[in-house]
């Protein structure tokens, strides 16, 4: 026996986000108490949140429904740890086989989507340019996967698990560096997976962001790192040293002596600088760690910002399509969706171009047709994109397009625009 396919549409013409899918499924019949509760108990596992629904009569006399979504405190989650807590999301909140599927689809789209937004989020000032630098050899150190950590200097000397082998072409220019005691290691940080102007440590506590030049994130436009560490002695072109923070493998830029009168702290010069403080990180337990010398873990990598609203998106969206018993490979969607123009409100990032990077890497990604417009403001979010290209819809020509309207649904978003509503629509065709 055939079962009847329930064919969504989708008409993102005036926005599509996380929350304005959840609204919309509301409105086609998804149980509104249910969906909320789902939502809620997403949200919950990363910090207090309240999440409601609220219906509104817009001026062509249709009822839409928005999310309201207030959390206490949106912090940062690195991206890894994610997918573990939306497994753990579906499973308490009871969504199963194809629509759980689609929501880790859905999440490792925005996560793959992030990555790369990492990375082209800042583009060179005009003006500037690149420079290209020689890789002299590699470090090879215990690090294999565990985050490094700063050096100790009361580590087990007679250790030779730190070294650097530069390539033999190398070997003459290490004459004579076995007389000083120590050595500055400038590298080159290759599993940096890109930055932001703006960072908010995952090991300091409250949401206060530092600028990246005020930080030691190795996330940076030039991703160069700086150890100073003991010099034990030069074999051939094998560098021997104290240890260092570095992963195994990391290429090598350039080595350079410590010279003691010149980088020392002390100094009997009357024109000697002051031996400096700690900045911001005065008093920091983390900072005393690597002071120390302690291993510890790093949360590393690229983090999701509005983590918290993602799960509880998802979920929501997952909740709602396995409610309304969706055929998720019955799909269709009007083209092109519209993205909107101008800047993002602010974001972790500042204000983005719009369509933001991560929304754009989705659109490009995952061949998803789209137009600027018809407004001056950011009408499709990440998340809203990573749904859309997890669903994996039939694209329609909005103007060849015919939806039987049998039964539709409206998420209402929170913009407000003079001639347009910030609204997506979904049509249901049993």
């Amino acid at each position: 026996m055939r079962m009847d396919r329930h064919i969504l549409w989708i008409d993102p013409a005036m926005g599509m986000a996380g929350d304005m899918f959840s609204a919309a499924l509301i409105g086609l019949g998804a149980p509104s108490d249910e969906l909320i509760t789902a939502m809620q108990t997403a949200g919950e596992a990363l910090g207090g949140v309240g999440v409601e629904a609220r219906s509104v009569v817009l001026p062509d006399g249709r009822t839409a429904r928005r999310i309201h979504v207030d959390v206490d405190t949106r912090s940062p989650l690195p991206i890894d740890d994610a997918p573990r807590h939306l497994t753990q999301a579906l499973e308490a909140t009871g969504v199963r086989g194809v629509y759980a599927d689609f929501a880790q689809r859905a999440l490792a789209i925005l996560s793959q989507a992030e990555r790369v937004a990492h990375g082209i989020e800042m583009q060179d000032p005009p003006g500037l340019s690149q420079v290209s630098l020689s890789i002299i050899g590699y470090a090879h150190t215990p690090y294999l996967d565990q985050a490094p950590y700063q050096p100790s200097q009361r580590q087990d000397r007679a250790s030779d698990a730190f070294y650097i082998e530069l390539a033999p072409a190398y070997a003459a220019g290490l004459t004579q560096l076995d007389t000083f005691t120590h050595i500055f290691v400038v590298s080159y940080l290759d599993r940096a997976p890109g930055y932001g102007m703006l960072v908010r440590p995952p090991w300091r506590e409250g949401d206060e962001q530092y600028g990246l030049f005020a930080t030691r994130s190795p996330n940076r436009p030039s991703p160069i790192g700086l150890t100073r560490t003991q010099m034990r002695r030069v074999e051939g072109n094998r560098i021997y040293t104290g240890p260092l923070d570095l992963y195994d493998g990391t290429p090598i830029l350039d080595i350079k002596p410590f010279i003691r009168s010149i980088d020392g702290i002390e100094s009997s010069r009357q024109d000697a600088p002051s031996s400096g403080n700690d900045g911001w990180l005065a008093g920091s337990d983390h900072l005393d760690v690597h002071r120390r010398g302690i291993p510890h873990d790093h949360p590393g990598g690229v983090q999701l910002h509005e983590a918290q609203d993602i799960l509880l998106d998802l979920t929501g969206a997952a909740w709602g399509l396995q409610a309304l018993k969706i055929d998720l490979g019955s799909v269709m969607c009007l083209s092109p969706v519209r993205v909107g123009g101008g800047t993002t409100g602010l974001t972790s990032h500042g204000r983005l171009p719009v369509p933001a990077p991560a929304t754009r890497a989705i659109l490009e990604e995952q061949h998803v047709p789209y137009q600027s417009g018809p407004v001056v403001a950011e009408l499709l979010t990440p998340t809203g994109a990573a749904i859309l290209a997890a669903l994996s819809p039939m694209f329609v020509d909005r103007q060849q397009a015919e939806i039987p309207h049998v039964h539709t649904g409206a998420g209402l978003g929170h913009r407000v625009f003079d001639n347009h509503i910030n609204v997506l629509q979904l049509a249901l065709h049993h």
